[in-house]
This record gives C-alpha cells, sequence and structure tokens, in this order.
C-alpha cells in the first residue's frame, strides 16, 4: 500500500461514523407487515350471496335499530360464490383504526330477503406502529 493510501486508510480506521436514515412514509406503507384476518361462517342452503356489516357500536345490530344495508353508521360488503372475508385485502374499506368492532354476517336469498344478522365481535388493527428513529450506525 503507498504512503498516499495508508495515510487514507488510517484516517478511516480512526473517523467514527453516524448515519442516521429516516423512514420514508412510501417505504413504511410497502413494507409494512399488517396481520390479516379471516372472517369464515357456514354456508346456508337458500343463499344467493352474503352481505358482512361491521360497525364500532354493538347497539347498531339491536333488533330495533337494525336496518340491513340502511342502518346509518354500518358498512356493509356483499360476499358471492363464497363464505369467508379475508380482511384488510378483500374489504378496504374497513375500519383500520384500533378497536373492538362488531361484525353481522346475513344470507341474502335470489329474490332479496335477507336473514338477520349472525354477531361476531372482536379486536381489528390493520395499521402497523411507527417505525423506530433516530437509528445510527457507529464504530467500536
Amino acid at each position: 500500500m503507498g504512503a498516499h493510501m495508508r495515510k487514507i486508510h488510517d484516517s478511516l480506521k480512526k473517523a467514527e461514523y453516524e448515519v442516521i436514515i429516516e423512514p420514508r412514509e412510501a417505504a413504511e406503507k410497502i413494507w409494512a407487515n399488517i396481520r390479516r384476518r379471516r372472517i369464515t361462517w357456514k354456508p346456508v342452503s337458500e343463499a344467493a350471496s352474503y352481505v358482512v356489516y361491521v360497525s364500532p357500536d354493538r347497539a347498531l345490530f339491536n333488533p330495533e335499530n337494525f336496518r340491513w344495508e340502511a342502518t346509518h353508521g354500518v358498512m356493509s360488503k356483499i360476499v358471492i360464490g363464497k363464505t369467508e372475508l379475508i380482511l384488510p385485502d378483500e374489504w378496504p374499506e374497513f375500519p383500520r383504526e384500533r378497536g373492538i368492532y362488531y361484525i353481522g354476517i346475513t344470507a341474502k336469498d335470489e329474490v332479496g330477503n335477507e336473514s338477520s344478522p349472525f354477531i361476531l365481535e372482536g379486536l381489528f388493527k390493520f395499521s402497523p406502529p411507527q417505525s423506530p428513529s433516530n437509528a445510527r450506525i457507529e464504530s467500536l
């Protein structure tokens, strides 16, 4: 190694380096690991489709309040040809905020008659925690 290269090499060995990497919003969305949820139910022989409803308010599913797709404060998703729904993949509008949500599942026949809902409840959260910040790499 020449004298000039030795000088550069020695100065590199003595120097301390600090690298701060700030997360980028787009990268977080691409690389976040979101745990999916599967909602399943047994098939109903006369059902042409199913409707899955969601609300953070259990009272909206009480018989005096529930008006199927016309219930204010309840979101719905029609499911045809299967008895499961993968969240959030197959229902991107499903709430992403952490919380207890009530799921109502109904069967609908070919003329539009709809059953009363079967109610489930569960904790849902489809957003990752923040990435760590102020990370560094140091020479020791």
